[in-house]
């Protein structure tokens, strides 16, 4: 059966559809610094986001709640797992006063019950069982900015509502 009339017949199956680009040139263009530093940073295991009953994981609780950092939602397959990790959601906790890792990423839960991220609800209503999390936490609120930018505009993660137009890369400056 050809593969649009069998998802026609089964209209179910496209409502979960998972769609994202590689275009390796979007990342060709961010400095090799940046992708450097992105790439070497200590990410985290998966961490499923909610447990069987639908509340949030305890392991969400190891979260670091004195650092920002940057995470990234994804929709884990179920029929090959270690092959099927759709990027979802990249986000951001900046390191301050009010605001760290652990708080941000627990508040989505929250949010995927409002009315206010209707991309965000979708996401939840889709995917909660198949929703795990990587984050890496940092206090280099400049990399954290930066990082995140460079992330959605290289992968266009389908639940991120706004993708960065511009980016501003700084040349290096020598400190002395």
């Amino acid at each position: 059966m050809n593969r649009d009339s069998f998802l026609s017949k089964y209209r179910q199956s496209s409502l979960y559809l998972c769609q994202y680009f590689l275009d390796p040139n979007r990342w060709d263009v961010v400095p090799s610094e940046i992708r450097d530093t992105l790439r070497k940073q200590a990410w985290s295991n998966y961490i499923k986001y909610l447990d069987a009953d639908g509340n949030l994981s305890k392991e969400l609780d190891l979260l670091p709640e004195n650092e920002g950092g940057i995470y990234m939602f994804f929709i884990q397959g179920q029929t090959l797992p270690e092959f099927e990790m759709y990027p979802a959601y990249i986000g951001r906790a900046l390191c301050t006063e009010g605001q760290n890792i652990q708080k941000r990423v627990k508040c989505y839960l929250r949010e995927s019950r409002g009315k206010n991220r209707p991309k965000i609800i979708n996401l939840f209503e889709s995917w909660k069982d198949f929703l795990y999390i990587k984050y890496f936490h940092t206090s280099d609120n400049a990399l954290i900015d930066v990082g995140e930018k460079v992330l959605i505009r290289s992968i266009l993660p389908p639940f991120n509502s706004e993708i960065p137009d511009r980016i501003k890369f700084r040349t290096p400056q020598k400190a002395f």
